[in-house]
């Protein structure tokens, strides 16, 4: 771990949060100490944007230490000896790390320092000793708790996020989609975006100290994603078993609403993204009692699978790739297409569905009872999926189905679209997807070959 004893621990004084606050930490290794509160974790139903699973409601945290920064690649790489980032410099966020490196990485730089690892690692299993000392991934309430600050807005730095103070994608600002098209908001005004990442303890702090809360790289924390356990009061931990585990505070790629401090992303636990990375905390106290999280649930097809290959187009490029999985499957082809198709500006059109959240009809539908892998295909728009694939996820029960999706985009990649996938989509596996930039180019071929072998659909 390097010393941040430079300009992090000089953001390490005492700033008050009711009845929390945040003071250097005891070790040498420029933690923040947040003193334990209560705090309304979610969004209120007036947030614009929010979604259903941010349902308020009151936590009360112990004390606990929080690095101001996102975990370094030069930190990373002295410990576990490699550095899988796609974007290379010792002092930018370490990325394209599946949650299982995080947790490891976790130990290992316990044991470094000489304090008790925190996590027992039984394959994909994971135990949490709460006593332990040493580093560990934050909870979400934790996270959300450090990220606002004491804020009770949309943001810690307020109703808006502008580029100038957070490393998102911001051409599309907070309330953008409602915008767009046609000027409501004068606030919602596209900004600097740099396309890339930064050092983590560049542009200011949120007032606990925290760089990067918003933006730069989303960030893993502990638990399995599902509904909030309100009778989980006290330190929650999230469910004990689940499909997808939850990271946090958007990435220099993301649109402004994946950036609010409610805002949960659902993610494969084996999945590595450019920007996806870690902060860490460890313990002020101990805290009574073990945390257990199962493996997640995996499904794998079957040795002569049935495959359905769905897709939904709009200028053609993802109903070409389409065309490709099938044939090359000698899979059955099935278009999501409207009653009433698009026309014109897409961006129009598309706006007014999805700031309405409007399940726009289907003109016609086919039985998903005789399938075990649907691999689903759309075009990214807004970050997400197109509202007509929304129709048909939820005229559909995906219980024990393996959905991997493909998606066609003008260089958002999949925004946050397989979260929102996951999310619609209970019980089911959603398997690691495959993105391309418009058309695909030559290597189109190639690459959706690779894919469909890595998912164990083609040898």
């Amino acid at each position: 771990m390097h010393n941040k004893l430079g300009v992090c621990a000089l953001l390490a004084l005492v700033l008050a949060f009711g009845t929390g606050q945040a003071v250097a930490g005891s070790q040498d290794d420029g933690f923040l100490l947040l003193q334990g509160g209560t705090f309304a974790m979610g969004s209120p139903v007036s947030e614009r944007q929010r979604q259903m699973d941010e349902e308020q409601h009151d936590v009360t945290l112990s004390s606990f230490y929080v690095d101001p920064c996102e975990v370094r690649q030069g930190d990373y790489e002295a410990v576990m000896k490699v550095n899988p980032s796609t974007h290379k410099g010792e002092n930018l966020p370490v990325e394209n790390v599946t949650w299982l490196d995080a947790v490891r990485y976790c130990n290992a730089l316990s044991k470094k320092r000489g304090l008790d690892p925190v996590y027992a690692i039984d394959g994909e299993s994971v135990r949490w000793n709460r006593r332990a000392n040493g580093y560990r991934l934050l909870t979400e309430a934790e996270w959300e708790y450090a990220a606002r600050a004491g804020t009770k807005t949309v943001f810690h730095v307020g109703s808006q996020v502008h580029g100038e103070k957070v490393n998102f994608e911001a051409t599309y600002p907070y309330l953008i989609e409602e915008n767009y098209v046609s000027q409501r908001d004068p606030s919602v005004q596209p900004s600097l975006y740099r396309g890339e990442t930064m050092a983590v303890d560049s542009l200011e702090p949120n007032a606990f100290g925290l760089h990067h809360a918003h933006g730069n790289v989303s960030e893993w924390v502990f638990d399995y994603y599902g509904s909030y356990d309100k009778m989980q009061r006290v330190n929650p931990a999230g469910p004990s078993t689940g499909t997808y585990r939850v990271n946090r505070g958007g990435s220099y790629i993301d649109f402004g609403k994946h950036l609010r401090s409610a805002y949960r992303s659902a993610t494969n636990p084996i999945d590595a993204d450019p920007n996806l990375g870690f902060r860490i905390c460890r313990n002020a106290s101990p805290v009574e009692g073990d945390v257990v999280t199962d493996a997640p649930f995996r499904l794998k097809p079957p040795a002569s699978p049935r495959i359905l290959v769905a897709y939904f187009s709009y200028s053609g490029n993802t109903r070409r790739a389409a065309q490709m999985i099938s044939e090359k499957l000698g899979a059955p082809l099935f278009e999501i297409a409207m009653k009433n198709p698009y026309r014109g500006n897409i961006y129009d059109v598309s706006e007014k569905d999805l700031n309405a959240g409007f399940r726009p009809p289907l003109n016609r539908d086919i039985s998903t009872d005789d399938c075990d892998v649907i691999l689903l295909g759309y075009p990214t728009w807004w970050a997400t999926m197109p509202m007509p694939v929304f129709s048909f996820m939820e005229a559909h029960d995906w219980k024990g189905k393996i959905i991997i999706p493909f998606s066609s985009h003008g260089g958002t990649v999949f925004g946050d679209s397989v979260s929102d996938l996951a999310k619609s989509a209970p019980g089911a596996y959603v398997g690691i997807g495959f993105e391309f930039n418009y058309s695909g180019g030559r290597r189109l071929g190639e690459r959706i070959d690779a894919w469909l072998m890595a998912s164990e659909l083609m040898k």
